[in-house]
């Protein structure tokens, strides 16, 4: 029986519907009732499913645009700047300040160029990017698992918090879009001799892709490819010359990105080593940032439906088809490896750059949702029963997606938007005269000055000493800020020769103490520092010099 088939017949009979008449009876009724609504939903998923995949991809797309308008911050600004400088020798030149390979910059530059110098066009390479490695999980789980459980792999992915870097300038998603490309091509290559041609051309473009993506992008699809071709071989006994071939034409981008690697180190990376204090070095506790790689209450909802639908799903008789078989063991390993990308990449910045965020192991999130994919057909008391709860959730996670920004559009409107940009110029304009006003943090300065309106521009400043910040918990932005000088808008003014110059002067703080170390140095300088302005965390502050 054919799996739309089997879905139909579950729907028409899901089980015996027994009389109301206890609350146990009425229990077993809804259940048998969801469960039959489930199974009329897979079924119209497995009957459509190319239209299912591309109805979730431009949901997530509309929802995630709305997103996409709000201003820039600071490592955005550095994409921004970098992606519209005239001269590709000064595009290079920048290059290792912002810490990236040229791809996403280059795909900004071009985005900007057909649709204007605006946010949402300054991320579309970001939003394409992860709604590629969307797809790539719903092909992977699609053939081994049927469409219904892809979509819902798909989603799994769509709904966690890594999401969030589907909407920004920067070339984690990129990355990810690049490597679902090789790991689904290796798959189609893996699992045929002939007729190879295609799948080989996309291991090696998303190879090359992920590595001048981002200087993580080799160890994404390294380990994903070694830890499935490494059970591939054991399962073969030998080799298999065309993909290694394909997989070393895909290298070939390294050529430009050890270079641009080389020296983002010697920029930031060797101050990072030499600090004792900063903020970010990995440690084991990092390992809590699995719970950044998936949305919990996806899991959760899948057990309850799984729960209240279980008996209607039991018939006297009735065969357990849970597809527990049926995923090559070196498929399943490449997602498995994928999914260990926060402990490796944990391990792997302790011994190198000594620098961990939870979006260097973006590719955890995606070898997640495909392990979800392919495990939750083995769920359910049968296969049936198992697709009916992953098209409830499918449902759920659709309307969590679509529904988010209708929310938000609501509740706020665009107000949040207009707040955001207008945020500095509200307190800052209640500093009165013409007196500069300094700003503590390099992140916020970026920003600020940004949308700070031109009256108010001429007045903003950052106060840079990298031998003094190197010695503070966080300071990578004031290192990028000086690093980058020749090619941004937004200058950094010495420390020393601005207190030399100025008796007088504003200084604004964002209650980010690990980034402002402005007022504390000022303080013990014997400078009087007196609050003239506060909205929640943000402070305006005189600054005089001591007499």
């Amino acid at each position: 029986m054919s799996s739309a088939a089997q879905i139909r017949s579950t729907a028409q009979n899901p089980g015996e519907s027994p009389p109301i008449g206890t609350s146990l009876q009425s229990g077993a009724w809804l259940g048998s009732r969801v469960g039959s609504t489930g199974s009329q939903f897979a079924e119209w998923i497995a009957r459509y499913p190319a239209w299912w995949a591309a109805v979730v991809a431009l949901v997530w797309l509309l929802a995630r645009a709305w997103y996409a308008t709000r201003p820039l911050w600071f490592d955005e600004l550095f994409t921004f700047y970098i992606a519209r400088l005239p001269r590709l020798d000064g595009f290079f030149q920048a290059l290792p300040a912002d810490g990236n390979p040229p791809l996403y910059h280059l795909l900004a530059r071009a985005s900007m160029h057909l649709f204007g110098e605006t946010e949402l066009a300054l991320r579309l390479p970001a939003m394409f990017g992860f709604v590629g490695a969307a797809l790539a999980v719903y092909v992977y789980v699609r053939r081994r698992r049927g469409p219904v459980f892809g979509v819902f792999g798909m989603l799994f992915l769509l709904c966690g918090p890594m999401a969030a870097y589907g909407s920004e300038a920067r070339p984690y998603s990129l990355m990810l879009g690049f490597t679902g490309l090789a790991l689904m091509s290796w798959q189609a290559a893996a699992a045929r001799e002939a007729r190879r041609a295609l799948p080989l051309i996309g291991v090696a473009i998303g190879i090359g892709g992920a590595i001048a993506s981002h200087h993580y992008g080799a160890v994404h699809v390294g380990i994903c490819l070694l830890f499935g071709e490494g059970v591939r071989i054991l399962q073969r006994r030998r080799l298999d010359a065309p993909l290694y071939c394909a997989a070393a034409a895909g290298l070939s981008p390294l050529a430009v990105t050890l270079p641009l690697a080389a020296a983002a180190h010697r920029v930031m990376l060797a101050y990072i080593k030499q600090s004792p204090v900063f903020w970010a070095k990995p440690d084991l506790g990092m390992v809590l940032s699995f719970g950044e790689m998936l949305a919990i209450w996806v899991p959760a909802a899948f057990l309850v439906l799984w729960w209240s639908t279980r008996d209607a799903f039991l018939r006297p008789g009735a065969p357990n088809n849970r597809a527990a078989e049926g995923v090559p063991a070196h498929e399943a390993a490449a997602a498995i490896g994928l999914a260990l990308m926060v402990p490796l990449m944990i391990g792997l910045t302790a011994l190198t750059t000594h620098y961990y965020m939870d979006r260097y192991a973006i590719g955890s999130a995606m070898g997640i949702a495909i392990l979800a994919g392919l495990v939750a057909p083995a769920l359910g008391r049968s296969s049936s029963h198992a697709a009916a709860v992953a098209s409830l959730c499918i449902l759920l996670m659709v309307t969590a997606i679509g529904i988010r920004p209708l929310a938000s559009a609501a509740l706020h409107g665009t107000a949040w938007r207009r707040a955001a940009s207008a945020r500095p110029a509200s307190l800052l304009r209640k500093a009165p005269g013409e007196d500069p006003i300094v700003i503590a943090s390099a992140l916020e300065y970026a920003q600020d000055w940004r949308y700070a309106p031109p009256q108010l521009r001429q007045r903003l400043h950052y106060l840079a000493d990298v031998p003094y910040a190197v010695r503070q918990p966080d300071f990578l932005p004031e290192v990028s800020l000086v690093s980058d000088q020749a090619f941004l808008p937004c200058k950094a003014d010495s420390y020393r020769q601005f207190v030399a110059a100025h008796r007088r002067f504003f200084v604004y703080t964002v209650g980010t103490p690990r980034l402002e170390w402005t007022v504390p140095r000022l303080r013990a300088a014997s400078w009087s520092l007196r609050v003239v302005g506060r909205e929640g965390d943000l402070t305006l502050y005189r600054a005089d010099a001591p007499r």
